[in-house]
């Protein structure tokens, strides 16, 4: 093996461990919530074969968020809850997961190999569509070699 592919496997074991495992997903803040910290875990959906997939192959996972530190929601605008979702990396489909607060929160369920995870303040706790700032947000580990913290949306700034 060459020196380039021990480093780049050294880099992603150093980031597996400082995450906590391979299915923890750090949350990173944004200037809309300087002061709010997260992790998620991704634990596999039940399933009579041990890992849960969909029919077509795609991992089955329920998520789970610990939160702190998250102002109210209206101190940031016209907001009434914190939701979760379940992004596509190409930002095209939001899936709605759950309500978010401070503590520990069992969000919902996503179907994704690769995906963002993005808690953003919307004005009720089950909206359609995303409209308000991103406050926390991490990319599952299929996805942690690319890097979406140059998009605006994770700089706290609506689409």
């Amino acid at each position: 093996m060459n020196h380039s592919a021990w480093i780049g496997r050294g880099l992603l074991v150093a980031f597996v461990v400082a995450a906590g495992g391979p299915f923890d997903i750090p949350l990173f803040n944004t200037p809309k919530a300087p002061d709010a910290k997260g992790q998620a875990r991704l634990v596999f959906a039940p399933s009579p074969f041990g890992i849960a997939v969909t029919a077509d192959g795609r991992a089955s996972y329920d998520i789970q968020i610990e939160a702190s530190a998250l102002p109210a929601p209206s101190s940031l605008g016209a907001y009434s809850a914190y939701v979760a979702w379940a992004v596509t990396t190409d930002l095209k489909t939001w899936n709605q997961l759950g309500t978010v607060t401070n503590g520990h929160n069992v969000v919902g369920h996503a179907e994704l190999n690769k995906f963002l995870l993005v808690i953003t303040a919307e004005s009720s706790a089950t909206p359609k569509v995303h409209v308000g700032p991103t406050v926390l947000h991490g990319t599952s580990p299929s996805g942690w070699l690319q890097s979406f913290l140059s998009h605006p949306l994770f700089r706290g700034i609506p689409p």
